[in-house]
């Protein structure tokens, strides 16, 4: 796994306030963690309950949609 113990730079779709568009941009990813893991992203989509959180009804950190991911890095305890 090339991207191993390495911050990489990804984009992501950022949503800073409710009911205002989410915005696209460049974030760091730091490596994981003891008994975390590092995926990455390949697609995704929003549901209905992205669009709930979105309109405000909900705030919270999370990640987004329905997605077709890969595992980029394992740290294991």
């Amino acid at each position: 796994m090339a991207t191993q113990g390495q911050v990489i730079t990804c984009k992501a779709a950022v949503a800073w306030e409710p009911n205002k568009p989410p915005v696209i941009e460049e974030v760091q990813v730091a490596p994981p963690q003891a008994g975390e893991v590092r995926v990455k992203i390949l697609f995704t989509a929003l549901c209905h309950t992205d669009a709930y959180t979105l309109g405000g009804k909900k705030l919270c950190a999370r990640d987004s949609g329905q997605k077709g991911q890969i595992v980029q890095a394992v740290i294991s305890n």
